[in-house]
């Protein structure tokens, strides 16, 4: 009976879905689930105590004495009070008598809960020092707070000593800005360009990571039978294209099934924290998270994290991994012995560290013609397109010109993958050394 190159991938599929799914797995997994659903609630009702104690949080500092040697024609004090009144409310200023030192003393004894604010002049600009007596109750955090507080005080007090008139002032402070835009680009806000730089990053991290994880396991799977009488039993189902690429395929879909139920746990327990957080903890609470992704919806026209960028950057990761995968099974093929696996498999970590370098530090350049053949070259285009699509650094049109390439050089790598493991399988048990030796006799 004629068997086509791939017949019988599906059973080989099967048979190490199974075994790599196997009890051992199956606990790890779901520990793991769960602690990633416990660590998604964490991190919102972490972040609604934090907001809680820092919005209830009322400052203890009563009386502060202001050491004026700023110089300044206007020290604009009720400004502190409009501005930091709820955060600061027994506070009251009251011009120094006396000098640091001796006040620094006296407080400490009369009021406990009192500080110095001494304001010098420096060659650099201004110098706020909060002075805490001997023996004050006030600690070092409060007095920061202070600190940081009344530089917007300063601020106000020296436009107010210029004698310019405001308008003025606020028309020459003002900054500029630059960027550029293509012809018909809508201009991004600058929370949509940092994302649109750091989610690719995260994304890439998270590839690299992948790749590292499960490398070692497509290997293992890959060469760990060719010895064995298991292998006679496989190759009358199927021939060794099929062979390698089921077991390949099985372990890619082990490896994101596994990732996608963390992945959903995690954003399950970060949304079910979320509730928690608003209902029970902090009814003010505000999720920062969730704003910021708001904030990189895009503007109209933009694709970023559209669900037609969302689905497309899925399948991209999904796709990338895979090429990852029969990358190392490709390397892992030439290990005839399980005893070489280790030393083969250091040329599979090169390759995977060279497009992770690739992807992350050259699009730092902030040139078109390199992102472009970074998109175009899989060992990098397998860790930055899915980024690039999702937050939209890359059209539609062209994120899909793109993935078509990968699986082009996808598919090629199967098929490559598939002709390197047939031939290895005639020498199966024999070291490279051993082969050469023998091709070299027979010559």
């Amino acid at each position: 009976m004629n068997k086509g190159m791939f017949s019988g991938w599906r059973d080989v599929f099967l048979f190490t879905l199974r075994q790599a799914t196997g009890k051992k797995f199956r606990s790890v997994t779901i520990g793991l689930a769960l602690v990633m659903l416990a660590a998604g609630v964490a991190v919102s009702t972490i972040m609604a105590f934090v907001q809680k104690k820092e919005d209830g949080k009322l400052s203890p500092i009563g009386q502060v004495y202001v050491a004026d040697n700023s110089e300044l024609d206007v020290l604009y004090l009720e400004g502190f009070g409009e501005r930091y009144g709820e955060t600061f409310p027994d506070i009251s200023f009251v011009e120094a008598q006396q000098p640091v030192e001796e006040l620094a003393v006296t407080l400490g004894e009369q009021e406990p809960e009192s500080v110095i604010l001494e304001i010098g002049r420096s060659a650099e600009g201004y110098l706020l020092t909060v002075v805490l007596p001997y023996g004050s109750e006030i600690d070092k955090e409060d007095a920061e707070d202070l600190c940081e507080a009344f530089a917007s005080v300063m601020e106000q007090s020296k436009l107010l000593s210029s004698g310019i008139p405001m308008e003025k002032l606020v028309l020459a402070m003002s900054g500029v800005q630059s960027s550029q835009l293509d012809a018909g680009e809508e201009e991004r806000s600058i929370g949509e360009q940092k994302v649109a730089m750091l989610a690719p990053m995260l994304i890439i991290f998270f590839m690299y990571f992948m790749t590292l994880m499960y490398g070692m396991s497509v290997g293992n799977a890959v060469s760990v039978e060719k010895c064995s009488k298991l292998m006679e039993m496989m190759l009358t189902l199927t021939r060794p294209y099929g062979l390698i690429f089921g077991k390949v395929l099985a372990i890619t879909v082990t490896a994101i099934s596994q990732i996608l139920l963390w992945i959903g746990c995690l954003v399950g327990g970060f949304f079910l924290g979320h509730g928690i957080a608003g209902a029970v903890i902090y009814p003010d609470y505000h999720n920062v998270l969730l704003e910021i992704f708001i904030l990189l919806k895009g503007q109209v026209g933009s694709t970023a994290f559209t669900p037609g960028a969302m689905t497309l950057a899925v399948f991209t990761l999904c796709l990338a991994f895979l090429f990852y995968c029969m990358l190392a099974g490709l390397i892992a093929s030439f290990a005839s012995k399980a005893e070489e696996l280790g030393q083969v498999m250091s040329f599979y970590q090169l390759a995977m560290i060279a497009g992770f370098f690739g992807s992350y530090m050259l699009p730092l350049q902030e040139k078109d013609w390199i992102n472009t053949i970074l998109r175009i070259v899989p060992l990098t285009s397998a860790y930055m397109l899915p980024g690039d699509i999702l937050v939209g650094n890359v059209t539609m049109p062209e994120g899909l010109l793109f993935v078509a390439v990968l699986m082009v050089f996808t598919a090629a790598l199967v098929v490559l993958t598939g002709r390197i493991y047939r031939n290895q399988l005639f020498y199966r048990g024999k070291s490279l050394k051993e082969r050469l030796h023998r091709k070299a006799k027979e010559a």
